[in-house]
């Protein structure tokens, strides 16, 4: 059984329900974008956060294997 916001299928305010589908449909590669840039950011962030994670046990190493 699937849930959803609507209880029935077929609205009476369809002005109400149009509105938001067309704003959507103006600006869908806008949206996008935005959320494919915020995975590239985010991805970047925590590759640079694991690289300083891990640099002092590599200097570490380096420096005990000298």
């Amino acid at each position: 059984m699937r849930l959803s916001w609507r209880s029935t299928p077929h609205t009476s305010n369809t002005a109400a329900t149009q509105q938001p589908q067309a704003e959507a449909a103006a600006q869908p590669a806008h949206g996008r974008l935005k959320r494919v840039l915020w995975f590239v950011a985010l991805w970047c962030a925590g590759v640079a956060g694991a690289m300083l994670l891990a640099l002092p046990f590599r200097l570490l190493m380096q420096a005990a294997m000298h």
